[in-house]
C-alpha cells in the first residue's frame, strides 16, 4: 500500500510545502504534548465575535441548537479544558495510540467552533447544543499518513456521527480515504472539509485538495471580514461555500481561546451549520443537507466562492423542494501525495484587537465608524431585525471570512 501524508489544515503558510521528514515525529518516543497556548482569556472577549454576528447565528439557534447531534472531528484529538468544552465532548478514540489529548491544538480550536457551549464568554459555538466526538488520527500537523484519516472516518460511521467535519488536505487522491468517505455518505452521516489552504506568496500553485474535493462533501472556502475570498483559500477545490475564515475565535487546549485563520475554521461553521439542519430536519440525507446549505448561501463571489456564503438561518428554515445537489464529477482514483493539518498564522496583536473590538479611545471609534459600513448593507440584504445580530457598537468588521 503506498504511503500518503496527511496535513492538519493549521496554518496556511505550511499548506503547500512538500512533506519532508523534517517534519516527522522521533521514532524512538511520542512527542512531547505542548500544543499552542491560547492568546485571550475570557475576560478580554468583550463582545460576540465578527464571525458570529456576521452569520447571525443567534437567529438560527431560535430554530435549532444542534440538540442531539454528534459531530466526529477528525483531527488531532480535542482537549476539554475550556469551560465552554464542557460535557460537549464524549468519548473518541485515539488512532495514533499516544494520548487522546489534543498536542497540536488544532482538534480543540475545530471544536470550539462547533459546539462551544453558550453563557460562558460572548463567543459560542455555531451548534453549542452540539456534541462533539474526537477522532484523533493526528499527533503532528504534517507527514502523516492519509491511511490514518481514512480510520478516522471508519471510527466516525462505528460511533454513529452524524456528520464528520475533517479540517485536513492531501494534494492528490488516496484510494483509502475516497472509500471512507464513500462509506460514510452511505450510511447517511454528512461530511464537510477544508477547500485547502494555499501560500501564493512563496510561489503555491492551487490544486484541488482531498477529501474536500470528493463528489457529495461540502467543501468550505474561507472570507475575510470585508466579506473577500482570503489569499490562502484555495480555488481549485470544487468549493460548495464560503465562511468565516480569518481572525476566527475559538476554544484552546489550555483553557484560554485563539484566534485562528484558515479554511480550517471555516469548515466547522459549515459542519455546525449542518448538524442545526439535522436537528430541524432528521429526516434529510446528507445529499439534501448539502443542497439546502449550497442553495441557501448568499451568492457567488466568483471563483472559489462556490454557492457563496453560508446562511445558517436559511439553511435551517427555508422551504426547498426537489431532489439532491448535483454532485460533480470528483476526481479520478490515482496517486496519493502528502496530507496535513494546515496550521494558522499567528495573527498580529492590531489584527486581533480589531477584530473583537478590545482596544479603546480612537481604535474602538474607528471600528464603530468601519462595521456600520460594512455590515448595515449586508445586514439589510439579510433583512436582519435592528438589533438582533449585532448586540454591541462596532462589531463585526465586514463579511465572513473561512479557514483553509
Amino acid at each position: 500500500m503506498r504511503w500518503t501524508a496527511v496535513t492538519v489544515l493549521a496554518g496556511w503558510l505550511a499548506t503547500m510545502l512538500p512533506t519532508t521528514a523534517a517534519h516527522a515525529a522521533p521514532a524512538a518516543s511520542a512527542p512531547q504534548c505542548r500544543p499552542e497556548r491560547g492568546s485571550l482569556t475570557r475576560q478580554q472577549i468583550v463582545q460576540e465575535p465578527w464571525a458570529q454576528q456576521i452569520l447571525n447565528i443567534r437567529a438560527a439557534h431560535e430554530k435549532a441548537t444542534g440538540r442531539g447531534v454528534r459531530v466526529a472531528v477528525i483531527d488531532s484529538g480535542v482537549t476539554a479544558e475550556n469551560p465552554q468544552l464542557a460535557g460537549r465532548v464524549l468519548p473518541g478514540v485515539d488512532l495514533t495510540k499516544t494520548t487522546p489529548r489534543d498536542c497540536v491544538g488544532h482538534g480543540t480550536w475545530v471544536a470550539g467552533i462547533i459546539a462551544a457551549k453558550r453563557g460562558v464568554s460572548p463567543f459560542y459555538g455555531v451548534a453549542p447544543d452540539a456534541q462533539i466526538i474526537p477522532i484523533k488520527f493526528a499527533n503532528q500537523a504534517a507527514n502523516i499518513d492519509s491511511g490514518l484519516a481514512a480510520k478516522g472516518i471508519e471510527a466516525a460511521i462505528k460511533l454513529k456521527a452524524d456528520v464528520i467535519n475533517v479540517s485536513t488536505q492531501s494534494i492528490s487522491d488516496d484510494p483509502r480515504l475516497r472509500a471512507a468517505v464513500q462509506r460514510a455518505l452511505a450510511a447517511g452521516i454528512v461530511v464537510v472539509a477544508a477547500a485547502g489552504n494555499v501560500d501564493p506568496k512563496n510561489g503555491g500553485t492551487p490544486e484541488p485538495m482531498y477529501p474536500g474535493g470528493y463528489p457529495g462533501v461540502i467543501s468550505v472556502g474561507a472570507v475575510d471580514q470585508s466579506g473577500q475570498i482570503t489569499q490562502f483559500s484555495n480555488p481549485n477545490t470544487p468549493v460548495s461555500v464560503i465562511a468565516p475564515g480569518k481572525d476566527i475565535v475559538t476554544t484552546a487546549p489550555d483553557g484560554t481561546y485563539a484566534v485562528k485563520d484558515g479554511t480550517s475554521f471555516a469548515t466547522p461553521i459549515v459542519a455546525g451549520v449542518a448538524a442545526l439542519i439535522k436537528e430541524a430536519h432528521p429526516d434529510l440525507t446528507p445529499a439534501q443537507i448539502k443542497q439546502r446549505i449550497e442553495q441557501t448561501a448568499e451568492g457567488s463571489k466568483g471563483p472559489g466562492s462556490g454557492a457563496g456564503m453560508v446562511n445558517p438561518y436559511e439553511a435551517v428554515t427555508a422551504v426547498i423542494s426537489g431532489g439532491a445537489p448535483s454532485g460533480g464529477t470528483g476526481p479520478a482514483a490515482g496517486a496519493v501525495a502528502p496530507v496535513k493539518i494546515v496550521m494558522p498564522e499567528k495573527p498580529d496583536p492590531l489584527t486581533r484587537n480589531l477584530a473583537l473590538s478590545i482596544a479603546g479611545g480612537a481604535l474602538a471609534l474607528s471600528g464603530i465608524v468601519v462595521a456600520g459600513g460594512m455590515l448595515i448593507p449586508l445586514g439589510r440584504r439579510r433583512r436582519w431585525r435592528p438589533g438582533r445580530a449585532v448586540t454591541t457598537p462596532g462589531d463585526g468588521d465586514g463579511a465572513g471570512r473561512r479557514f483553509r
